[in-house]
């Protein structure tokens, strides 16, 4: 348990520049922070997350109530992580309106849709952009000057969740083709999201969680980090690309140099951060050890959080169900 612990502090007390470091507890969008999370001091931000049809259920109508609550109760010792999921199949009725549409099967297992076929606004509608920057615009007028803010969510190319997802399947590919697809469609489609972020968010640093394309490009991350360099480059010392697939056997940059997708972080250190990519509390599949049963909730967290440690990130979001069960508390300082 000692090494657990003491890897652990290690995580936390790495030094640097940033501000936002450590771990972020990731809870469900639109629930209430249990006074725990506030008051735990060895967590370092709170992500405040929920979705554009909640925020905006008719054009121009902004209800951003659950942000400014929950921003009220950020002790001073805390920061925020803002994030809208906005995009895919988080796009309210009205935003469909005169933009072309994308279906395909969702063939994640582990989402409530899996196996249905979903309908996403494509990524790059320039109708669908213009309503989307409307959003982000307001959301910097609420809250770009709260102090709590220090990170902001961005997403471009998120089909089902805030994640990085574009469908990618042989039937996908033809169906992308068909809806006039192309690399830089997509990139300046996600250049314009970043864009209109940091210029609504002047003080905070902005995210992109990022993933692979499959073969729609000329090799699989070909537009996320054609993306991520422009913005690196753009915008020196605020910008931050994530990966949200953080676990137990993502590729170990200190045992191995075949890192695959998780190349594009190795490269761009020190703008770097994680989410995991799942909880370990009660979850039989062992999703966080590859599906490799069985699997130890405490040690499998660790070995995801060390590895997270060795790419360098400056902070790793954890779900809250993991932070507030008891049988974790010792692999916290």
């Amino acid at each position: 348990m000692r090494h657990i612990v003491a890897l652990l502090t290690a995580l936390l007390s790495v030094t640097s520049a940033s501000a936002q470091q450590g771990i972020v507890a990731a809870p469900p969008g639109g629930s209430h922070i249990p006074d725990k999370v506030l008051q735990h001091p060895d967590i370092s931000g709170v992500t405040l997350r929920w979705t554009w049809a909640n925020v905006e259920a008719s054009q121009g109508q902004y209800d951003f109530s659950y942000f400014e609550t929950q921003l009220a109760r950020i002790p001073p010792t805390k920061w925020v992580l803002l994030r809208v999921v906005s995009g895919g199949v988080n796009t309210p009725g009205w935003a469909f309106a005169g933009v072309r549409t994308f279906s395909f099967v969702n063939t994640d297992q582990y989402q409530p849709t899996a196996g249905e076929t979903l309908t996403i606004p494509i990524f790059w509608s320039a109708t669908f952009l213009a309503r989307k920057k409307a959003l982000i615009a307001e959301m910097g007028s609420r809250f770009a000057n709260h102090p709590a803010v220090r990170v902001v969510s961005s997403s471009c190319a998120n089909a089902v969740t805030d994640d990085w997802r574009v469908p990618n399947t042989s039937d996908d590919i033809e169906n992308w083709k068909a809806v006039g697809y192309t690399s830089s469609k997509l990139i300046n489609g996600c250049k314009a999201i970043i864009t209109t972020t940091m210029n609504a968010f002047p003080n905070q640093k902005v995210l992109m969680a990022v993933g692979r394309n499959g073969k729609l490009d000329p090799d699989p991350d070909y537009v996320a980090r054609t993306v991520v360099d422009w913005a690196l480059n753009t915008y020196p010392g605020r910008f931050l690309v994530q990966k949200n697939s953080l676990s137990a056997t993502t590729p170990d940059p200190s045992k191995t140099t075949k890192l695959g997708a998780w190349q594009i972080l190795h490269d761009r250190r020190p703008n770097v951060a994680g989410q995991m990519l799942w909880f370990v509390t009660g979850d039989s599949t062992c999703r966080m050890n590859g599906q490799v049963t069985p699997c130890d909730p405490l040690e499998t967290l660790a070995r995801a959080i060390e590895i997270g440690k060795r790419y360098g990130m400056q902070y790793q979001e954890v779900y809250q169900k993991d932070l507030l069960n008891p049988a974790l508390d010792a692999a916290w300082p």
